[in-house]
C-alpha cells in the first residue's frame, strides 16, 4: 500500500473498506437518529453547549478510535442540531433535503472536481450546463440565454447588479469598468426595489462602490409587492435629481410574505426607462414547476437575469443557487482568461467565464438527480401542496380570538401574532408588552424544541412567522401546534396579569 493510501479514496482494498466503514458509520448514525426522532429541536443553553464543544472539539496528534469520533458527533452534532426535516420546523426558508440530492452529495465530495475549467470537470461542466438550459426553457428565456450555479441568493444578486452596472457604464459612457474601473458619474448610479426586497440589494451595492444610498426603496402596496405608481414616481424624482437610474430588482418571493412584485408592468417600465431588470426569484422560482401557481410567474422571462435558490423551495442541500442570464453576451463583463486555466482560443466550456467564483461544486448533479428521480410532476404537487397548506393555516387563524394574520399567503409564508387580552392604557407600553409577548412565545416554543418559528417586525410590532416550504407538513398538525402557541400565550398573559395584581397591592 502507498503512503497514507488508507486516508484518501482509491483503487486499494484498504482505502474503500476506510471509505466503507467512515460513509457507513455515518448512515447509519443519522439512520438511528432520525428512526426515533421525535422533535425537531433538543434544547440545550449555551454554557452547557460551550462546555460541550470544549471537551469535543480539539485536533488529535494521533489517530483515534472511530467508536469515540462517532459518539462525540451523535452527542454534539446529531442531538443538538435543528433537524429542518421535522414537520415541525418551520422558521425560516430553510428546506428539508430530498434523498436524491443527499445521495448525489455523496458523489460530489467524493470525486471533489472543481468547477472552474473543463479539464478539471469533463462531464460535470457539460452537464451544468444542461441543466442551466433546462431551467431557461422553463422560464422561457430563448437559446441565446445562460447561466451558472452559484452558492446562492447573495450571490446572484450580486451578479444581477455587477452585470447591470457594468452594461450601463459600457453603453453610457463607453468605459469597461473591468480594466478602467468605475467612472466619475458612478455615484450618481440608482437601482430600485422594494421596501420588502432583500438585504443583499444594499449589500450588493455597498460592495458594488455604488453605496447604499444608490438603493431607492420603493412603497409597496396592501399585498406588499412593490407599488408600481410609486416606482413611476421614484425614477422621476431621481431623473429630476440629476441621477441615474440603471436598474430595478423586481422581487418574486419576498422573504417575510412570499409575494411577487408585477413582474409584467415592471418590465415595460424597465424596457420604456431603459434599465437592467433583474429578478430575485431565490424564493419563489419553485413556482415554475407548479400545477397550479405558475402563473404567478407570469413575465419572468422579461427580467434580464435572474436570482433562483435550490436549496429552498426546491429541496437541496445547502447550498445550491443558480443566476440566469436573458442574453449571455453580457457575461463578457465579468470575463478573464488565464492561459493555464480558461485560454481566450480555448472552444470548450469553462464556466469560470460566467462566474465570480473560480472553485465551485458540482451542486448541479444534485438538482439533475432530483428532477431525474422524483420528476417534476410529483414535485409540482409537493409545491402545490405547501401553498394549499398555508392558505388553510391563515384561514384556521383568521377565525382565533387571540390571532391576528398580517398576509393571505401567496406563496407559503404566514405572519401572524397573539393578540393578548390585557391592556395598558399607554400606547407605547402596549406595544411593548404585545412585543415582549410574541417573542417569549417564540423562544419558548423553540426551546421546547416541539414547535419551530421565526420571529419578525413589520411597522415596530414583533410577529411570528410560519415558512411551510416542508410538504411533508399538514394542516392538522400544524393546528395541533397553534393551539399550543394560544395556551402560551394565555399563560404568559395570565403571569402578567399576577405581576400587576401583586404591583398594585404592594
Amino acid at each position: 500500500m502507498a503512503p497514507f493510501e488508507k486516508w484518501f479514496l482509491s483503487s486499494s482494498k484498504e482505502s474503500l473498506k476506510n471509505y466503507e466503514v467512515m460513509i457507513g458509520g455515518m448512515t447509519e448514525m443519522i439512520k438511528r437518529h432520525y428512526g426515533k426522532l421525535q422533535t425537531p429541536y433538543t434544547h440545550i443553553n449555551v454554557n452547557d453547549l460551550t462546555n460541550l464543544v470544549n471537551r469535543s472539539v480539539y485536533f488529535s496528534e494521533h489517530e483515534q478510535p472511530l467508536e469515540d469520533l462517532f459518539d462525540d458527533v451523535q452527542a454534539l452534532v446529531m442531538d443538538h442540531s435543528l433537524h429542518i426535516s421535522h414537520p415541525g420546523a418551520m422558521a425560516h426558508l430553510h428546506c428539508p433535503p430530498v434523498i436524491p440530492a443527499l445521495a448525489a452529495e455523496v458523489m460530489i465530495s467524493a470525486l471533489n472536481q472543481s468547477m472552474d475549467s473543463w479539464d478539471q470537470s469533463p462531464a460535470a461542466t457539460y452537464i451544468e450546463n444542461q441543466v442551466i438550459n433546462e431551467l431557461t426553457k422553463q422560464i422561457g428565456y430563448s437559446s441565446s440565454s445562460s447561466g451558472v450555479f452559484t452558492s446562492g441568493g447573495t450571490q446572484s444578486n450580486y451578479m444581477g447588479l455587477l452585470l447591470a452596472r457594468n452594461e450601463y457604464c459600457h453603453s453610457e459612457f463607453s468605459i469597461d469598468v473591468s480594466e478602467e474601473g468605475l467612472p466619475f458619474e458612478a455615484k450618481k448610479l440608482r437601482v430600485f426595489c422594494s421596501e420588502k426586497a432583500h438585504f443583499t440589494v444594499q449589500q450588493s451595492a455597498a460592495q458594488l462602490g455604488l453605496g447604499m444610498n444608490a438603493v431607492v426603496s420603493v412603497k409597496c402596496n396592501e399585498r406588499y409587492e412593490m407599488d408600481i405608481e410609486n416606482l413611476e414616481e421614484a425614477i422621476r424624482k431621481v431623473k429630476e435629481q440629476g441621477n441615474l437610474p440603471f436598474a430595478i430588482v423586481a422581487t418574486a418571493g419576498t422573504t417575510d410574505f412570499g409575494s411577487v412584485d408585477p413582474l409584467r408592468e415592471i418590465s415595460k417600465l424597465a424596457k420604456k426607462e431603459g434599465l437592467w431588470l433583474h429578478a430575485d426569484a431565490a424564493y419563489g422560482g419553485a413556482l415554475l414547476f407548479s400545477h397550479k401557481y405558475r402563473e404567478r410567474l407570469k413575465a419572468l422571462e422579461r427580467a434580464d437575469s435572474i436570482t433562483m435558490d435550490f436549496h429552498k423551495w426546491f429541496y437541496q442541500p445547502v447550498s445550491c443557487g443558480a443566476f440566469l442570464l436573458k442574453n449571455q453576451d453580457m457575461f463578457k463583463h465579468i470575463q478573464l482568461h488565464a492561459d493555464y486555466l480558461n485560454p481566450e482560443e480555448d472552444e470548450h466550456v469553462h464556466l469560470v467565464d460566467r462566474s465570480i467564483q473560480t472553485t465551485k461544486r458540482f451542486d448541479a448533479l444534485k438538482l439533475w438527480l432530483t428532477f431525474r428521480a422524483v420528476g417534476t410532476n410529483e414535485y409540482g404537487k409537493m409545491v402545490d401542496h405547501t401553498v394549499e397548506t398555508a392558505q388553510q393555516t391563515a384561514g384556521y387563524l383568521q377565525k382565533q380570538r387571540n390571532i391576528a394574520v398580517l398576509n393571505d399567503p401567496y406563496m407559503n409564508a404566514v405572519v401572524f401574532r397573539y393578540v393578548p387580552e390585557v391592556l395598558y392604557a399607554d400606547h407605547q407600553k402596549q406595544l411593548h408588552y404585545e412585543n415582549n409577548l410574541n417573542q417569549r412565545i417564540q423562544e419558548q416554543l423553540y426551546e421546547q424544541g416541539t414547535f419551530i418559528m421565526a420571529k419578525t417586525k413589520h411597522k415596530a410590532q414583533a410577529y411570528l412567522k410560519l415558512t411551510m416550504l416542508n410538504p411533508m407538513i399538514t394542516f392538522d398538525s400544524v393546528a395541533t401546534h397553534l393551539e399550543e402557541v394560544v395556551a402560551l400565550g394565555k399563560q404568559l398573559e395570565k403571569k402578567e396579569e399576577q405581576l400587576r395584581e401583586r404591583s398594585v397591592i404592594g
